[in-house]
């Protein structure tokens, strides 16, 4: 029976994913203000009282998109072991290379985030704190590590783990004005420019 029921958990998660892909879609042309569960049962070919088995609301669509690039971030941290890796260097470049590809592949989702996440109830906006919030601490273990073995010139972590994950976040909120740049000049100058303000002189000679 095991088989059937873990087939029964994949089929809903497509399901699921299916969904959120054709309603972010729709976020994005008509406005989540604007958008029904009724245009989304319309564009998913769910019917609308069907829909209601996969789907709670319009704000559990919201969560949702966000948690589709941040609990994959998850699974790769603890499938490469990043957090027993000894050196917070190499921590650091790896998650920052990582996150970039995802941030890539999911610009439009986070987009979507940063402009609609002011209009969910208290519940739901919790979640997406919570989630947020990890990827925050994730990068504070990191950068506290470096500053106590002395590799980065940073004084509070926490508050530039803060700046460190908006300024990872400026392809999807200025890709209007970046058109010139590729995918890959814009990771590559990115990781220079939050190197170059985190790591100290003499941690880059030693890294090479």
């Amino acid at each position: 029976m095991q088989p059937k029921k873990r087939k029964n958990k994949v089929n809903v998660e497509q399901r699921q994913m299916h969904i959120i892909k054709k309603a972010a879609r729709l976020f994005f042309k008509k406005g989540y203000a604007q958008t029904t569960m009724r245009d989304i049962a319309r564009v998913t070919k769910i019917n609308l009282g069907n829909l209601y088995n996969y789907i709670e609301s319009k704000e559990d669509i919201l969560c949702r998109i966000y948690y589709m690039y941040q609990e994959p971030f998850a699974r790769w941290i603890e499938e490469e072991g990043i957090l027993k890796m000894e050196d917070p260097m190499i921590q650091l470049k790896r998650s920052l290379d990582k996150v970039l590809d995802m941030i890539h592949t999911y610009g439009k989702e986070i987009l979507l985030m940063y402009r609609e996440t002011r209009v969910l109830p208290p519940k739901f906006m919790k979640k997406v704190l919570e989630t947020e919030g990890s990827l925050i601490s994730f990068f504070e273990a990191i950068l506290r590590k470096g500053m106590e073995k002395g590799l980065f010139k940073i004084t509070d972590p926490f508050f530039t783990a803060n700046m460190l994950v908006f300024q990872l976040s400026l392809y999807p909120l200025r890709r209007w004005n970046l058109k010139r740049y590729s995918p890959g000049e814009i990771k590559e100058m990115t990781i220079e420019h939050i190197l170059a303000a985190l790591v100290r002189e003499e941690a880059f000679v030693v890294d090479k």
